[in-house]
């Protein structure tokens, strides 16, 4: 949902005219027409302003309260970045990504997502036991595995440590749907 949708819906659900709207933000009904229509973006101080007139957060005004967000880690700057690019086209919202087990944490302490695509084989580090310590204290967190090593044992070494599913790579974006579909 775009921010002139949320602004119009917020807008009829509590009653108000595009007039009064207008008047109470000190702008032209044009104005507030063309937010809902999409052709213009209020402001930064005009968010919060319709944020604090609304009774909402700006996240809800910007329609973000229920998108799901993600992080990647993997050592491979091309999966990052192509898992980073699908993910943000299918609405999710990356909180992080990283390349190695130390970045992973930093951005943990800041931010628990409700995905996190996470490598097997991370340099010298193990993916398998990073997935333990996080699924340990993040419970809430789903957990994809996406590595190269497609073995029965490292397959079944992630589940048993907490993974909620497993790709291999190379991989089509068709799995990684299928994948978030199963979450």
């Amino acid at each position: 949902m775009n921010i002139g949708t949320q602004i119009q819906t917020l807008r009829k659900k509590q009653g108000i005219t595009q007039e009064t709207l207008a008047a109470e933000m000190g702008v032209t009904v044009g104005a507030v027409s063309k937010w809902e229509n999409g052709i213009t973006l209020p402001d930064i101080l005009m968010l919060c302003s319709l944020a604090d007139y609304f009774r909402v957060s700006t996240d809800e005004l910007l329609g973000r309260m229920n998108q799901k967000t993600f992080m990647v880690c993997d050592d491979a700057p091309f999966i990052r970045n192509t898992l980073h690019e699908m993910l943000e086209k299918e609405g999710y919202h990356c909180t992080g990504l990283a390349e190695n087990a130390e970045q992973l944490n930093n951005l943990l302490e800041k931010n628990i997502p409700d995905i996190l695509f996470l490598d097997i084989h991370l340099g010298t580090e193990n993916g398998l036991d990073l997935l333990q310590e996080i699924k340990e204290k993040h419970l809430s967190t789903k957990i994809i595995m996406v590595t190269a090593d497609n073995t029965q044992e490292a397959t079944q070494s992630a589940v048993s440590n907490g993974a909620d599913a497993y790709i291999t790579k190379p991989f089509l974006p068709e799995h990684i749907r299928i994948a978030l579909n199963r979450l």
